[in-house]
């Protein structure tokens, strides 16, 4: 986090929910650490006492063994249950903690998809999501629970040590004071920028290796594979010098707080040792103070180690912030302000740019598809067809223009009733590494087997399933890796049947199949959307004849538009293109 009152704020927020759980963990680390102190002051008590009772008989026989006894068999229990408690609670209350960050960070990424997260690399948003919440465990285990009960200890100790000598409290309390205090600040000013640059090396480091895995086959065909490993290793180097310099930081800050330890503790015994002297303290009671108080600095020992990383801490936390703090580009209202009962599209002069410096990918593009109508977008790569596709679904918003679904502004949606009436069937439909049932209920969760099955004999996949040993719960692998490109594409189509919408999105359905496979999957399509209205993303020609009327796109404009058979008598863009697919068919 980078220090700010709204950061600080955000940590607050993030332990407020937790609170009673953080605070028992805290309530049972304090009581720890009084057992602790109080395990080893009344020990060195009872046998400096049992020592001096031996010096006479009399002080023998009237020297009470049991009490002190049970007093020291008290705080080993209680200490050994405490400690059991707050790993137990802290522990738990921690993972409570950072999964309900997880589901809020997460949570926080779904309005901001795909356009704000685009500029951020999957491997990047994978290590925010992991590694940089998991590091924001350190502010309750290592920073804020210890502060707080080193602080309540010393408070507690300071009274304790005033009952026998005031001047020998504030030696006690000066050196925690340094020691839980100074030292922690030193530490963390020397880890600060360190912190900071593991993160952002830890960041890049997995990135790397995430984004190698994904591109293992080209590295092993252009024999790149050398240099890869050559660069993680040169990272890893950089990663662990650095991690070098935090365990020098930890082994000096541990190292000055014995020092000054040992530096209180003596002069606290010399102070002691005055006061036997004149009479006024006994010498078990001496004993017990100078125990209490070495015994007290286990209580600061973890807090130099703690603010040494909390620079770490802060940079994960401003990280989580920088994509949760971002605007997201699109903004549904709560509710829908409109219901209507038809379900035509129209582009209303429509301009749009990806970047304010970028030239127009669509510019004033106008035209309307009615109410069942099938329309062919055709143009070559780069034109804007997927943006068009883009726009109508709401991943953006356009600079200038509207668009219209039943004669109603799609901003005038909520989200739930937009998504319901338009589907999508992408070119590069994702298949999550589950079971086929898994894959077909993200459109339709509560579907039963029938529906499915139903939805599968649609798209002409039900034959190739059932002769599955698993049938519908047969893996499909990450990506759909299990599946060919022809089956992962007719499980999108699937998913767009149980869905069931009105408007259908598809986005070049074909690209990639080879003509048999297209062939079949243009006529399931056209089977499917009978009375459904169409937009059809292509740059291919196949049985475009079938659609009701074919727009040509160049440079983010319409230059051309009508039927197959108007196209081709106008002998313009379209029967080019046509007369081109014939020659190349005959070569």
């Amino acid at each position: 986090m980078s220090g700010n009152r709204p950061d600080w704020r955000f940590a607050v927020r993030m332990l407020l929910p937790h609170w009673i759980s953080l605070g028992a963990g805290i309530l049972f680390g304090l009581v720890t650490l009084v057992s602790t102190v109080g395990l080893l002051a009344l020990s060195g008590w009872f046998l400096s006492a049992t020592a001096f009772a031996g010096l006479t008989a009399a002080a023998a026989m009237t020297f009470n063994f049991f009490l002190p006894g049970a007093g020291v068999r008290f705080f080993a229990i209680s200490r050994t249950l405490c400690r059991y408690a707050d790993r137990v609670i802290s522990h738990h209350a921690t993972f409570r903690l950072l999964e309900s960050l997880r589901t809020w960070f997460t949570a926080k990424l779904e309005p901001l998809a795909p356009a704000r997260l685009m500029q951020y690399r999957s491997g990047d948003l994978l290590n925010r999501i992991i590694a940089d919440i998991d590091a924001l465990d350190n502010f309750y285990l290592r920073v804020l629970s210890p502060t707080v009960t080193a602080m309540l200890l010393s408070f507690i100790l300071l009274i304790f040590f005033i009952l026998f000598d005031l001047l020998a409290a504030m030696i006690a309390f000066a050196g925690l004071l340094v020691a839980g205090f100074a030292v922690p600040v030193l530490a963390g000013t020397m880890g600060a920028g360190v912190g900071r640059k593991i993160a952002h090396r830890m960041s890049g480091f997995r990135i790397q290796i995430v984004e190698g895995i994904q591109g293992l086959a080209e590295l092993l065909v252009f024999g790149r594979e050398a240099r890869y490993l050559e660069d993680l290793g040169r990272q890893n180097r950089d990663l662990l010098r650095l991690q070098l310099q935090m365990s020098v930081i930890r082994g000096f800050s541990s190292a000055l707080i014995t020092v000054i330890a040992g530096v209180t503790t003596a002069a606290v015994l010399f102070r002691g040792a005055g006061l036997v002297n004149s009479g006024q303290l006994h010498g078990a009671t001496l004993a017990m103070v100078v125990l209490a108080v070495l015994a007290s600095f286990e209580a600061v020992m973890p807090l130099p180690s703690a603010y040494q990383f909390l620079g770490r801490t802060r940079e994960a936390g401003r990280r989580l912030l920088e994509i949760v703090n971002a605007d997201p580009s699109v903004v549904y209202p709560a509710h829908s302000s409109a219901d209507p009962q038809r379900h035509d599209v129209a582009f209303e002069q429509v301009t749009f740019r990806y970047r304010t410096e970028d030239p127009p990918v669509l510019t004033g593009l106008d035209f309307t598809a009615a109410e069942g109508e099938h329309i062919a977008v055709l143009g070559p790569t780069g034109v804007g067809k997927s943006t068009a596709a883009h726009l109508l679904v709401r991943f953006w918003d356009p600079h200038s223009g509207r668009i219209l679904l039943g004669g109603e502004d799609i901003r005038n949606f909520c989200e739930t009733d937009l998504r319901s009436r338009i589907c999508v069937v992408s070119q590069q439909a994702h298949m999550f590494n589950a079971s086929i049932r898994d894959n077909l209920r993200i459109a339709r969760p509560r579907a039963d087997d029938p529906q499915l099955w139903a939805a599968l004999k649609a798209v002409e996949l039900e034959g190739f399933v059932r002769s599955l040993p698993e049938g519908l719960d047969t893996w499909t692998g990450e990506g759909g890796k299990l599946l060919s490109g022809g089956q992962a594409r007719r499980l999108a189509v699937a998913r767009a049947v149980l869905q069931d919408a009105p408007v259908w999105v598809l986005d070049e359905p074909t690209e990639g199949l080879d003509r048999e496979t297209e062939r079949r999957l243009m006529k399931t399509l056209f089977t499917l959307t009978n009375g459904r209205t169409v937009l059809l993303i292509t740059h291919r020609l196949a049985d475009l004849g079938r659609m009701d009327r074919i727009l040509i796109l160049e440079q983010g404009r319409i230059v051309e538009s009508g039927t197959h058979e108007e196209l081709l008598r106008a002998g313009g863009r379209y029967a080019g293109l046509r007369a081109r697919m014939q020659m190349a068919k005959l070569n």
